[in-house]
């Protein structure tokens, strides 16, 4: 296992040229798109995103909660008049307050940097207060379509939740796909169910979710790399264990997000395609197109 704490030149460097800003991602083609398309076997919808409110989900405090705000609605009546509008006839219309990493959201490969560098080799300085990120936002990752396999590590090892601090092995992926009967192909959208939110969901008012999360391991990076993955999503706050592996922070983000350009997608509600053994899906994600932002909310659909 290389360092973690290093970008290596040679991991995924310029692999899709140096001027490159959408990283894994490349591998999906209209051929790998189209064949996607091919495992919907029911045509269920699954909407795989928290909903956006001020309790009963989670969200770190320097973040805030999320906020929706009135702009305008029934209790100003007539204040379309100027338009026409009589005064029993209006809008309600909303303004929304949420951090571009809170609750469901997908990094851009601008959110983390290691040595001064983002993905690619860009420098940290193409991120400014002022813009956002010159490099790599994610309008320049945008939507996209994939093959979704989900690893359902809680049903894999008979819990509905793996402990807090849990550290998911490369093994354990491997053991949990193979149980599974499922196949991992390149270009595909990985989705590791850990139970984390189910978790969340049963803590009792006021009582405070544990620091520690399950989730991903430095040993599953060779795993995620091998079988050359688009993206990597789960239902905790952040892919990997917390506490860090190794007590390096972020070190599993560094591995894929910053050196390999693997998308990273945080607090999925993979629950019912859990209880649903849909391990195989049609995976769409599409962000908000923000220019320069480090991440963004969204709402991802997976198709049975």
């Amino acid at each position: 296992m290389e360092n973690s704490s290093a970008v290596a030149e040679g991991t995924s460097s310029q692999r899709w040229g140096a001027d490159d800003e959408r990283g894994a991602l490349n591998l999906l083609d209209d051929a790998t798109v189209l064949a996607a398309t091919s495992v919907c076997k029911t045509g269920k919808v699954y909407n795989l995103g928290l909903p956006v409110q001020r309790q009963g989900v989670p969200w770190f405090d320097y973040r805030g909660a999320p906020q929706r705000l009135t702009l305008t609605g029934a209790g100003e009546q007539g204040a379309f008049e100027l338009y026409g509008g009589p005064p029993d006839l209006g809008a309600n219309e909303d303004v929304l307050i949420i951090a571009a990493h809170n609750g469901t959201h997908m990094d851009a490969l601008s959110h983390v940097y290691a040595e001064n560098k983002i993905y690619n080799g860009f420098g940290a300085d193409t991120f400014s207060p002022s813009s956002g990120a010159a490099k790599c936002g994610i309008e320049k990752t945008g939507g996209f379509a994939a093959r979704g396999v989900l690893l359902d590590l809680a049903s894999h090892f008979g819990v509905d939740w793996l402990e807090p601090g849990t550290a998911i092995t490369g093994d354990d992926l491997e053991a949990c796909r193979a149980a599974q009967g499922v196949e991992i192909r390149r270009g595909d959208a990985v989705l590791v169910h850990t139970g984390w939110l189910k978790l969340f969901a049963g803590l009792g008012a006021g009582e405070q979710p544990p620091f520690a999360q399950p989730g991903l391991s430095l040993s599953t990076v060779p795993f995620l790399a091998d079988h050359d993955v688009c993206a990597v999503g789960s239902d905790n706050a952040a892919i990997e264990v917390i506490p860090f592996d190794g007590g390096q922070f972020l070190t599993v983000h560094i591995e894929l997000l910053v050196k390999r350009g693997i998308t990273l997608i945080e607090h999925l509600n993979l629950r019912v395609l859990a209880e649903d053994n849909c391990y195989e899906c049609l995976f769409v994600a599409a962000p908000m197109l923000v220019t320069g932002a480090s991440g963004c909310p969204l709402n991802p659909i997976a198709i049975g």
